[in-house]
């Protein structure tokens, strides 16, 4: 697996870029490089970019790799995350089912997107929203 893991300072995002396989130890193996930068920049919002990642594994094992994220890949409920995907290698069924595992646990805020646009608009409307919460 190919990865790419950045600090976008315009948007003040962590963005990490995986091209491979979307299996348990590529999941693990970025986030855990994502946290390293994440740490690093005192960032807790998160895009990671799998547009040209393809499936790997069953439902069963996404399922079980995502029900609970902070024991498998690190990210915990101080975490916003994006996943932008291209529904042509990752079934758009299979990116709600995996949206629906996390949300519905104690996880962190998590959505997936088709485009990079919307992805960064919702994570800096986390982000203000976050920073309005701060002032008060």
């Amino acid at each position: 697996m190919k990865l790419s893991v950045i600090y976008d300072k315009d948007n003040e995002i962590i963005i990490a870029k995986p091209v491979g396989n979307i299996t348990k130890e590529n999941v693990k193996a970025t986030a855990m490089k994502a946290l390293e930068l994440s740490k690093k920049c005192d960032c807790d919002y998160l895009l990671f970019d799998v547009r040209k990642c393809p499936v790997a594994q069953s439902d069963v094992e996404g399922f079980f790799l995502m029900k609970n994220m902070e024991e498998t890949t690190g990210l915990t409920l101080k975490h916003r995350v994006a996943i932008v995907y291209d529904p042509a290698l990752y079934p758009k069924e299979r990116a709600q089912f995996i949206e629906n595992v996390v949300v519905n646990r104690i996880n962190p805020v998590y959505k997936m997107f088709m485009s990079i646009e919307d992805a960064l608009l919702w994570l800096k409307n986390l982000k203000s929203v976050g920073a309005q919460r701060g002032k008060e």
